[in-house]
């Protein structure tokens, strides 16, 4: 039987922009093999995958752009191969899941077996206090795809619970959860919060990117704003979580950043028409 989903899909390689990030992937495993070789720091091996996550991320919540997400794609990469802390990654890649879904860029519904796929990822990922936060931000992605959608499935919303259960009972299992609060790092929490706040306040432009080129969809400019509103908000969340750790999140703070800044650019090139 062929393996079907509505939330994954494959790489265009027609796509120039397609062509660059598996030439950047490529980039940082050879820089990564390079410091390993070199050094012996095996975490470096992480530039890679770090690099298309970010790049995945930037690509749902800013569709017309594909610059900002080549950005975001060497930043996150250069991060690793740099030494700095990679655990980040985890998270990242759940919030690649969850703007997916809100943004619905395939233009499907989710299959069943997407959903259960979705709470697996969800209850994976929570085996740290940001990767809940991801694991939950999915599951708030599934809620709010579905109630966004033209016709609702209680399939969705009883996926919606399970994700965030599961995410839950596997963080609390874990003892993820700090038992005080945390000291963080004020400077980089004031700085996600803003972003965060602007993500909500500032609507995006109308997208001009299609979920559907067959039929000729346009993707939902509210479904956008509600993608990077999630985004900004688990962000937030996790740099609390994460206290003085929290600088691992920064390759995440950076992608939302040049998402925003990409669509006040845009703002700015339409008025100037």
């Amino acid at each position: 039987m062929a393996f079907r989903s509505h939330v994954m899909r494959s790489l265009d390689m027609s796509r120039p922009s397609n062509l660059l990030i598996v030439g950047l992937v490529v980039v940082a495993a050879l820089s990564a093999a390079f410091v390993v070789w070199t050094y012996g720091e095996s975490e470096v091996l992480l530039a890679p995958v770090y690099t298309f996550v970010s790049w995945a991320l930037v690509r749902e919540i800013d569709p017309d752009h594909e610059a900002s997400a080549i950005i975001a794609a060497f930043a996150a990469g250069s991060w690793v191969v740099a030494g700095l802390d990679a655990s980040g990654l985890a998270f990242t890649a759940g919030l690649v899941v969850a703007t997916r879904l809100v943004v619905n860029s395939t233009g499907r519904r989710p299959l069943p077996t997407d959903l259960g796929g979705v709470v697996v990822i969800a209850a994976a990922l929570s085996f740290s206090a940001i990767g809940w936060v991801s694991g939950f931000a999915i599951a708030i992605a599934i809620y709010v795809d579905d109630r966004m959608a033209d016709w609702q499935k209680a399939m969705s919303v009883a996926a919606a619970a399970a994700a965030a259960s599961a995410a839950s009972v596997i963080a609390t299992l874990a003892s993820v959860f700090p038992e005080r609060t945390p000291a963080v790092i004020p400077e980089l929490v004031a700085a996600i919060g803003l972003l965060g706040l602007i993500a909500f306040a500032r609507e995006p432009e109308t997208p001009a990117s299609l979920v559907d080129s067959r039929r000729k969809t346009p993707m939902m400019a509210g479904r956008l704003h509600a993608a990077r509103g999630l985004a900004g908000v688990a962000t937030f969340a996790a740099v609390i979580l994460a206290g003085q750790a929290g600088a691992a999140l920064a390759p995440a703070g950076i992608a939302l950043a040049l998402s925003l800044a990409s669509n006040e650019l845009e703002r700015i090139r339409r008025r100037a028409r």
